[in-house]
């Protein structure tokens, strides 16, 4: 009766090992930050004033200036392709997206807060950036923000900055570690039928 035990327990911790061997390698999280700028004139609508305005144009050719976070690859000067015209309203979904050398990413966004000033305006949105070609790495949450500001008021030049940051989740445990958990389990199993019987 032991060595069945014992053979149940070793056949066992066989096939959780031979499972976890044939699962797809684990891919890393997306860690990212940097600012970026407009180069180009930004218009607001309904009308030319960023505390009433329910989109923003992008201000194409938009650059990244400073790179904070960075494991895909990003540079500074790289295009970075903003829904256009952007809206800034709570609740209001774009997108974002760039390439690089490892990879085209795309974020999916949905404004969460809305910040009014004096000829300003902050806006805060959250999702996730995601790797749409090339591999290697895993969706992870993002956040970005923008300030606009007009300076001299309504029907005047529209400036803003812009600051794009990854979340990562927690990267899992190297596939080692988790065979020899299983291999732990799979012995403890058979050391405790082996007592009781």
């Amino acid at each position: 009766m032991r060595i069945s035990s014992l053979r149940t327990a070793l056949l066992s911790t066989v096939m959780a090992v031979a499972a976890v061997s044939a699962s797809p390698a684990w891919a890393i999280p997306i860690s990212v930050g940097f600012n970026f700028v407009p180069n180009g004139t930004l218009t607001s609508s309904p009308v030319n004033d960023i505390t009433a305005a329910t989109t923003v144009t992008s201000g194409a050719p938009d650059t990244v200036t400073t790179i904070i976070l960075n494991n895909i690859g990003l540079t500074t000067g790289q295009t970075i392709n903003l829904t256009s015209p952007t809206p800034v309203t709570l609740g209001a979904a774009f997108t974002k997206s760039f390439t690089t050398p490892l990879g085209s990413f795309l974020e999916n966004l949905t404004v969460t807060a809305v910040t009014p000033g004096t000829n300003s305006r902050g806006i805060t949105a959250t999702g996730t950036i995601s790797q749409t070609a090339g591999t290697g790495f895993d969706p992870t949450p993002v956040s970005y923000s923008a300030a606009y500001t007009q300076n001299a008021g309504p029907g005047t030049q529209i400036n803003a900055s812009f600051n794009n940051s990854t979340t990562p989740p927690g990267v899992p445990e190297p596939a080692s570690l988790a065979l020899l958990g299983t291999a732990l389990i799979g012995f403890g199993l058979a050391r405790r039928r082996r007592r009781s019987a």
